[in-house]
């Protein structure tokens, strides 16, 4: 075999290998670079404690970032949400309403009526003046023109004047300051996710923490964040937009009292949770381009997925369907038998339980 045969065909060998596992070799599409420059570039998320920089991540294949941000807090700037509608369990607090300035009783002077004239001889002693008169038997006093006017009681004798007691004014419905919320584990995560993330959390998640709670929300549980993996971490299957830090999933949300709504048991669970996760999906499904909870399929049981994908038809994806959290905390949970798991540890539909960060 002469040397340009033996070159020939390895070069061959190597072409057929590389079409072999041409998915390794393919590049990420431009708009993922292009979208992260922008978003840095426009300020929308700043470096700072809860937020760091981080080398590129580049492979294995087409997964990675060019710009990665490790994410240990969203929301980072305070937002009030008016709390003007609580819901059960808990009401608002109200902070003290100020007290009014002391003041000293008001006790004024009037002038004195003028002395009575003495009476006539023969003429009839007036009412009111230390006498009676027998034909007319007792009665009330003359008015006097000099007395403040106020309520008369028993026999009409005036009472003394007093200042009337000073009504306080309606309280206004509280501001409820909204700090950041902690991102437990720190995600890892691409630019423009995080931007969208931070305005669904200060628009939307903690307003709502705040009408069904009165409490504000301090802590995110994600279990899955940058992961380079196809979709649902099925072999065979597209790949995820986890591969290029631009999907999260949630699963908890812990409030400033201390209570923790997960979105497992919550979903279903009281009227004040499943009202709150309700409101905060649906406001997802208006940020995001995919929204994917409890009542999609299997994958999804015990957590809200979001994610910024471009779908081909440019329609975003909301599933199950929003619906409005007041309208399903009145009444029973709908019932999806694909996140319903068994007492065998598998769901209605006979998928393997979820496993957080694999789907």
């Amino acid at each position: 075999m002469t040397r340009g045969v033996a070159l020939s065909l390895v070069g061959s060998l190597v072409l057929v290998a590389l079409a072999g596992c041409g998915r390794w070799i393919e590049q990420r599409e431009p708009w993922r670079h292009d979208a992260e420059v922008e978003c840095l570039q426009s300020g929308a998320v700043r470096e700072g404690p809860a937020v760091t920089l981080m080398s590129p991540i580049e492979g294995p294949g087409i997964c990675g970032a060019d710009f990665p941000l490790r994410v240990a807090a969203l929301a980072g700037s305070a937002a009030l949400g008016f709390a003007d509608d609580p819901r059960p369990p808990g009401m608002i607090p109200q902070p003290p309403f100020p007290p009014y300035p002391a003041q000293a009783p008001i006790s004024p002077q009037y002038p004195p009526p003028p002395p009575l004239a003495p009476p006539r001889l023969g003429a009839p002693i007036p009412l009111g003046a230390g006498g009676s008169d027998p034909a007319a038997g007792a009665g009330p006093p003359p008015p006097d023109p000099y007395a403040y006017p106020s309520p008369r009681v028993g026999g009409g004798v005036q009472q003394p004047w007093a200042p009337p007691a000073r009504v306080s004014p309606p309280r206004a419905p509280a501001l409820i300051a909204s700090g950041p919320a902690a991102v437990v584990p720190a995600a890892t995560l691409a630019c423009p996710l995080v931007s969208a993330l931070d305005q669904w959390v200060a628009d939307a998640v903690q307003p709502a923490a705040q009408r069904w709670f009165g409490r504000p929300v301090i802590e995110i549980k994600q279990i899955s964040a940058y992961s380079c993996r196809s979709m649902n971490g099925q072999r065979g299957a597209p790949i995820s937009e986890h591969a290029f830090g631009n999907a999260l999933d949630l699963a908890a949300f812990t409030l400033a009292d201390g209570r923790r709504v997960t979105v497992k048991d919550g979903w279903r669970g009281p009227p004040e949770e499943r009202g709150f996760l309700r409101d905060v999906h649906a406001a997802a499904c208006r940020q995001f381009s995919t929204v994917l909870a409890p009542g999609s399929n299997a994958f999804h049981y015990d957590h809200i997925h979001v994610d910024l994908a471009r779908h081909a038809s440019g329609r975003g994806i909301c599933n199950p369907p929003a619906i409005p959290g007041d309208a399903v905390a009145g009444r029973e949970p709908l019932f999806t038998g694909s996140t319903r798991a068994g007492r065998s540890g598998r769901s209605a539909t006979g998928f393997a339980p979820a496993v957080p960060g694999e789907d």
